[in-house]
């Protein structure tokens, strides 16, 4: 992330210190995230978003109000002093991206997405051939989208270093797209899209051209260690692995090994191999993951007869257990290996 001015890392750090949060300062960054992106918003519901006790939010809170950074109204919202302090580059959405009538996949698509939607589609209209042998196999213009929304509803986009572990599914140029209509130059602190096709990289590459946010390509194989300066560099990975269970210990491992200590992973994954839904979670587990959400059947692809047509978005988090387990991987990866 961008280098914190110095006050409001003081006010967070003394927020922890006040409460005695054994999160530490990140709980007080995951409320006053939360509160920046739903705001008016009960205790109750940033409780459910931060995964933190109500009594801890409800402290956090309170500690926040001394500080002028909450204000005294309920529901909960940010002062005016609190925004220009932690509010940079917040995403003006329209409205909430959850949905009850979505198909089970937490967000929906709204009217005020049209522009992002056509200028997408004419983004992915370009995308090169899948290249079957690699296990590419392109998702929807909705789920680029869609992916978008699922990393803003988690706090995992706004002021966040994002890495993109192949990226044949031109999420980083979705990101984008929203940020252009939605956001500003600071709403991403870095973009990295990470892949092993070069094709993919020339057109990512045009793609962000013209992007607010800082941005980079690396066409790198991910059999190989991450190069050094990737290593704890990323707040969030997005990644859609081979349909292979070594596919997706290899990557979770290279997600652990650019996760700057705490951070999310979201692992698009849904092979219907027998028992290949226990083996993934297996190996999330391993490399000290935890499962915050699975959504079933999140992802729709263009074709992709082998998955069904769709995939599941696992929502990760990290833990003090988190490690990378695969070092260089000299084995079968793809589905076609296998």
């Amino acid at each position: 992330m961008a280098e914190p001015s110095a006050r409001p890392r003081r006010i967070v750090r003394d927020v922890a210190a006040a409460v005695g949060l054994a999160e530490g300062e990140r709980g007080v960054d995951a409320v006053i995230a939360t509160l920046a992106r739903l705001e008016p918003v009960s205790i109750r519901r940033v409780s459910r978003a931060t995964e933190l006790p109500v009594p801890i939010v409800a402290s956090v809170c309170g500690e926040l109000r001394k500080r002028a950074v909450v204000a005294e109204e309920r529901p909960a919202r940010l002062t005016d002093a609190g925004r220009a302090l932690f509010a940079h580059g917040e995403l003006s959405l329209p409205s909430s991206a959850a949905c009850r009538r979505c198909g089970g996949r937490s967000v929906v698509i709204s009217d005020e997405l049209h522009a992002v939607v056509r200028d997408v589609a004419r983004l992915a209209r370009a995308a090169p051939p899948p290249r079957l042998e690699l296990d590419q196999c392109h998702c929807t213009v909705e789920t680029k989208i869609r992916r978008v929304l699922a990393l803003h509803a988690a706090g995992a986009l706004v002021g966040k270093r994002v890495l993109l572990l192949g990226d044949d599914d031109l999420v980083s140029l979705a990101i984008a797209s929203v940020v252009r209509e939605f956001g500003s130059e600071t709403t991403i602190a870095r973009l990295v899209a990470l892949d092993v096709d070069e094709r993919i990289l020339a057109l990512v590459r045009e793609g962000l051209a013209a992007a607010p946010f800082p941005w980079v390509c690396v066409e790198h194989d991910l059999r190989v260690r991450l190069p050094e300066e990737l290593v704890g560099g990323f707040d969030t990975i997005v990644t859609d692995p081979p349909y292979t269970i070594p596919a997706v210990r290899l990557f979770l491992s290279r997600a652990a090994e650019a996760l700057a200590g705490a951070g999310d992973v979201f692992l698009s994954f849904g092979s219907k191999r027998p028992g290949a839904a226990r083996l993934a979670q297996q190996a999330i587990t391993e490399h000290g993951l935890v499962i915050r959400s699975l959504t079933r059947d999140f992802n729709e692809y263009v074709g992709a007869g082998v998955i069904g047509g769709t995939s599941h978005l696992y929502h990760l988090t990290a833990s003090e257990e988190t490690r990378p387990l695969v070092g260089e991987f000299p084995g079968a990866l793809y589905t076609a290996d296998a």
